[in-house]
Formats: C-alpha cells, structure tokens, sequence
C-alpha cells in the first residue's frame, strides 16, 4: 500500500497555527489545545468510534487533532522519504502509520516528544508534545537525530468554530490529560480502554 503524500511548509504552518514559539490561539473559556479527546461508547461514526484524539489547536477558528489509535500500514522509512523526496539515508526502520482523521488525507503529519525541534517548521503545542514538518522529521529519524517518541500520521480530524464545544457538550467527547505513556508507549488496542478508564475516574 502506498501513500502519495504533499506536505507544503506553508499549509502545515496555517493548519497548525503557530510555529516553534508556541501554538497560537485566540482567548477562549477553555482550550483543550494539548489534550485528548476520548469517544463515547454512543459515538458510532466509523471513523471516529473508539477515537482517542491529541488535540493539536482548539481556538476561536475552531479545532485540529490526531487520531492515535488507527493505525493504516506499515512502511519503509527509506520508502516515505523517496515519496517525499528527500535525500535517503541507509536505515532499515519501519514507520508505523496512522489514520490521522478524515480531512486532508493527502496531508502527513509527525506528532512526537519536544526534545525535538527544528527552525520554522515545528509547532510546540504544550506538555511535552510537537508537531513538525515530516520532511525535516522524518530525514532526522533517518539519522538518528529525531525525537525519542513520534507518531505518523496522515490527514487529521477538524471542527469548525464552536462545533467540537457542542460535541462535548453532547457527550459524544470526553476530556483528559495527555501523557507520553498513553500517546507512544500503549499497545494500540490498549490506548483507548486506557483513555476510557481515566475518563471514568475523572467524572
């Protein structure tokens, strides 16, 4: 299976919001940019039921996250870097990749831990977590100089202004703190039972 992926610094930039300042967000009553969204049991939309999703920006302009637990396929590092044209290295890594959300899905994202950035093409949500360019990252990774933790992931899940506020207020979401363990470290089929009993104790 094969991807066929565009991934345009200036469209990344305007999807995520910010750079590696910081995500920028305009004031609202409560942000969860930085968070995890965790699928109600009555969701049954196919692609999003048993969901957990990073929340990469929840501002005045709506909302933008990950999916991290739909995993598509399998690759060669050395395969997506020549689909992105990027200069390869010699590495035998498999890349793991994700269902990021339904918009976008030409679109290839790299969610992973901050010990990682690079100029202009980083965006540091909060807590530990970045997303980057996959050109600049995944060249990195082949190098051994990319982040400890990484998730890959194609197209990404969106709302529009106040839509993910009804959603919640609905049910169909519940929110919880993210942790490295449950983002990169879980067996996929754990990360949403896991997510699902958290949310339980913090009802």
């Amino acid at each position: 299976m094969r991807f066929s992926l565009r991934i345009l610094l200036p469209v990344f930039i305007l999807l995520i919001g910010g750079t590696s300042a910081g995500v920028a967000e305009e004031a609202l009553p409560q942000s969860f940019t930085g968070k995890l969204l965790v699928a109600d049991t009555s969701l049954k939309d196919s692609r999003f039921a048993r969901s957990v999703i990073y929340v990469v920006r929840h501002d005045a302009e709506g909302a933008m996250g990950l999916i991290i637990n739909k995993p598509l396929v399998k690759l060669p590092l050395t395969d997506m870097l020549q689909q992105l044209e990027v200069a390869k290295t010699d590495t035998d890594t498999q890349l793991d990749v994700y269902f990021g959300g339904p918009v976008r899905q030409e679109f290839g994202f790299v969610l992973h831990s901050s010990d990682f950035a690079t100029a202009k093409a980083t965006a540091t949500v909060n807590n530990g977590f970045a997303v980057s360019d996959v050109r600049k990252v995944l060249r990195a990774m082949s190098e051994q100089k990319g982040p400890e933790k990484s998730l890959f992931a194609v197209g990404y899940a969106g709302w529009a202004p106040e839509q993910l506020d009804a959603e919640l207020a609905r049910g169909d979401w519940s929110v919880i703190d993210a942790d490295e363990t449950l983002v990169f470290d879980l067996p996929v089929a754990q990360k949403w039972p896991a997510a699902n009993d958290r949310r339980a104790l913090d009802m």
